[in-house]
């Protein structure tokens, strides 16, 4: 894997927005993350005029939930859906969701055995057969859901992406066989070693931040943008700051120009209190 350098110890001069990823990035194991630390950066970053965007493959108002209005404003913009969704300033700009007929062929090549939950504009859909253990799961991630009784349940339904989870891990060998099965009606993407998501062809992180920059007049050069999955790699190659977190995997760290220390050692906060620090 690369050795790559530390971001900039001050803030670049015309950076004017950070997105993060929150699994592996933002948020430590346990998804937590230290509110205190993060709130006065919060405030710092409004005082400097830097967007801070929310970008991951979970569903919007999973993401919303982390910040509280009690505990400040909300992330000016969020990337939800691997960029199927895209919400800035309380508004959304866009909702995708794959062809009614895409999406039987991608449910048609889920059999039983596998752990799914598939997720769009309107909410997730979760089968009844779900054990408990993989419908907490699921449903933490996607908390805005209705059960259904078996797949065929989510045909007709907006689906923007399907969720795949195996504690196990998945072989490159099976997303092989998926993808070519799938022949692009969706892409498979790695979301982590036990998650893999299948989104709308097109419709990754990247896009969904092109999405909120048009809104806002703003360069991919004036971004900094925080990862550690595969699903992350194509918005660490398209900003000005690509930072992959120690932890991340080689498929991100390819893609980013820079490191920052692990999820576990909070290192989204270390970078942004070096660029914004106390007056």
């Amino acid at each position: 894997m690369p050795v790559l350098p530390r971001p900039p110890a001050r803030l670049p001069d015309h950076l004017r927005a950070v997105a993060v990823d929150m699994d592996g990035t933002f948020l430590r194991t346990g998804s937590t993350y230290n509110r205190s630390r993060f709130a006065p950066l919060r405030r710092r970053m409004r005082e400097a005029g830097v967007r801070f965007v929310v970008a991951s493959g979970n569903q919007e108002a999973q993401l919303l939930g982390f910040f509280p209005a009690a505990e400040g404003p909300a992330p000016d913009g969020v990337v939800s859906d691997n960029g199927a969704i895209v919400l800035a300033d309380g508004v959304r700009l866009r909702e995708t969701h794959v062809p009614m007929t895409a999406l039987e062929r991608a449910l048609q090549l889920l059999d039983d055995e596998l752990t799914f939950i598939a997720s769009g504009p309107d909410g997730a859909y979760l089968r009844e057969s779900e054990t408990p253990a993989m419908r907490e799961l699921l449903t933490f991630y996607h908390p805005q859901y209705e059960l259904v009784a078996d797949t065929a349940d989510i045909n007709g339904r907006r689906v923007s992406k399907i969720a795949l989870v195996d504690e196990r891990g998945f072989p490159q060998t099976f997303l092989d066989r998926l993808a070519q099965a799938l022949d692009g009606a969706m892409v498979p993407v790695v979301s982590g070693h036990d998650s893999v998501d299948l989104i709308v062809p097109g419709r990754h992180k990247a896009s969904g931040l092109d999405v909120l920059l048009d809104r806002w007049g703003l360069a991919p050069e004036q971004v900094a943008a925080f990862g550690d999955s595969g699903n992350d790699a194509e918005m660490l190659a398209r900003v000005g700051y690509g930072i992959a977190m120690a932890n991340a995997s080689p498929t991100a760290r390819d893609a980013a120009r820079f490191m920052a220390p692990t999820n576990d050692e909070d290192g989204v906060l270390h970078v942004l209190e070096g660029w914004f620090p106390p007056a």
